[in-house]
């Protein structure tokens, strides 16, 4: 008698199918916080395959715990204001929201990213010669054997890269609101080196926004982000108290990046 054969495990989610669990289920969270609980007796933080969603899925247990409302308002500042495609994170949760699923499904979802999250477990890229493994993805990619890729961690990569460019965009910013805020407080004070140095940081953001138009949407977030650490070192060099300056930024981006600052001053260089 011919033995009947042995039934295969099932394949684990694709990756795509993973994202598309965590999509909804960050949906589902937004919609109905209450169903968090049943997700965390599943999930753990390291299980999210990506950071917007892994944010959301810390925040919403912290402010259910907290007894605080959740919403994609609510949480959004405590998260990254980026979404995975690189827009707005605003647009992109209430996305969500809209198209969250019922509650009956937030077990079955958060079981298949656990199989998911158990299935790819080994050591991070990090945890290994990072020059190496670099190199080879970089060829298997060339060569597109896209089985070899090493793809959730390709694309932390990744992010990490855009994320590297948008860091630039916030440190001239930052630059450049710290000199004008000198410029400013201390009138009587004023070089050319801090001239320089709002010319220059004025340059740096065009370029990157030449380079890079896409930054354009995340200005607002970069502005408040960088004028606050602006503030704090105004004040360190210009000896004032931190009151002295505005709490929140007193210049439109327009005044950032052309409002004039003449030198040599009236009476000459000083």
């Amino acid at each position: 008698m011919a033995l009947a054969p042995k039934a295969r495990p099932p394949a684990p989610p694709t990756l795509n199918e993973v994202f598309e669990a965590e999509q909804q289920l960050v949906g589902l969270m937004l919609t109905d916080p209450a169903t968090h609980g049943r997700i965390a007796a599943i999930l753990r933080d390291e299980d999210w395959t990506q950071n917007l969603h892994r944010g959301v899925f810390e925040v919403v247990g912290r402010f259910v715990e907290e007894g605080r409302p959740v919403s994609p308002a609510s949480v959004l500042p405590k998260v990254s204001d980026v979404a995975p495609d690189g827009g707005p994170a605003n647009r992109y949760l209430i996305a969500l929201v809209a198209g969250a699923p019922s509650s009956a499904f937030a077990e079955p979802l958060a079981r298949r990213l656990a199989e998911a999250a158990h299935a790819r477990s080994g050591p991070n890229h990090l945890d290994r010669d990072l020059y190496a493994w670099a190199y080879e993805q970089a060829l298997a990619l060339r060569r597109g054997q896209f089985s070899a890729l090493d793809a959730l961690n390709l694309a932390e990569e990744i992010e990490d890269l855009g994320g590297a460019i948008y860091n630039q965009m916030e440190s001239a910013l930052r630059l450049t609101l710290m000199h004008l805020l000198k410029w400013d407080h201390q009138p009587e004070k004023r070089t050319r080196s801090w001239h320089l140095s709002i010319r220059n940081g004025r340059l740096d953001v065009e370029e990157l926004l030449d380079r890079h138009p896409s930054l354009k949407h995340r200005l607002p977030g970069a502005l408040a982000r960088a004028y606050r650490r602006a503030r704090i070192e105004a004040a360190g060099e210009t000896d004032l108290d931190d009151d002295v300056f505005p709490a929140e930024c007193p210049y439109t981006f327009e005044d950032i990046m052309t409002r004039p600052v003449p030198w040599p001053p009236e009476g000459g260089e000083s």
